[in-house]
């Protein structure tokens, strides 16, 4: 995911575990939104995808890929997909971790470029960032998980409307339904809404914006926890529609993924 964010932005990595991932060399984008989307797991994804409206239609215009995940983590798996390199390389697996890294990651090498650059995340996160790009907005961790998505996703839409070239925003209601011990009925009701965001924010973004839509890890408790490999994360590539085509109008069924591996996963 790096990577590839960083060639569409004109940026470099000092240095990367990933690659660039070829299928959206042509799109002639020039801006990137990354939209982490925390316990989305490649197989909770298909298994919701039927009931979803917004994530079928981006991929059904872009890409679906069945990606490998590189930690069962967030915080591992969220620095991964910011810096390109793997946990054993970047060596960020906490919170505390994340604060004292001295890694540059896309967002630091954005608004040291003179990129207009946001994140929206948890406030600790968002901490991380405070005074190194131009927009860092942080949500705190301990209001409910619907009330956070909401929140995250009015913060990305006001972020877009300073046309940030980069946005990084993330989403936490599937993972926080999990570890609540939720139910099915309660996983899928979270994964709706965040679907219904990810609309409003593909609507904001024009169509020179590549979404990067992608998952941390795949659900590692409860009912849904996957026991056996592969591990892997649904990601979506596409394009913002903007507003003149608006999202989720129509629902389309996926019939197929393509699968990428861990480098590309990264990428």
């Amino acid at each position: 995911m790096a990577p590839t964010a960083a060639r569409i932005l004109g940026i470099s990595l000092p240095q990367s575990d990933g690659q660039f991932i070829d299928l959206v060399g042509d799109w002639e984008c020039r801006n990137v939104v990354l939209i982490i989307i925390d316990s989305l797991g490649y197989d909770l994804y298909r298994w919701l995808e039927p009931r979803l409206r917004c994530l079928p239609l981006l991929a059904a215009e872009g890409h679906l890929l069945r990606a490998e995940a590189v930690s069962g983590h967030t915080t591992p798996s969220i620095a991964t997909l910011l810096n390109g390199l793997l946990p054993e390389h970047h060596r960020i697996l906490d919170k505390a971790g994340a604060r004292k890294s001295t890694l540059p990651s896309i967002p630091d090498i954005a608004a040291a470029s003179g990129l207009r650059s946001a994140v929206i995340m948890e406030q600790s996160g968002a901490d991380v960032y405070s005074g190194i790009v131009e927009i860092a907005r942080g949500i705190p961790d301990d209001i409910p998980p619907a009330e956070f998505d909401r929140k995250a996703c009015d913060l990305t839409l006001e972020a877009l409307d300073q046309e940030p070239r980069l946005l990084v925003s993330y989403f936490i209601g599937i993972d926080k339904a999990v570890h609540l011990g939720q139910g099915l009925v309660e996983i899928r009701e979270a994964a709706l809404q965040i679907d219904r965001c990810i609309g409003e924010i593909a609507s904001a973004a024009d169509e020179r914006c590549l979404l990067i839509i992608c998952g941390d890890h795949p659900v590692h408790a409860g009912r849904l926890k996957r026991s056996i490999a592969p591990y892997c994360v649904a990601m979506i590539l596409s394009k913002g529609r903007g507003k003149e085509s608006p999202c989720c109008q129509r629902q389309i069924p996926i019939t197929g993924g393509l699968t990428i591996g861990l480098n590309a996963a990264s990428g």
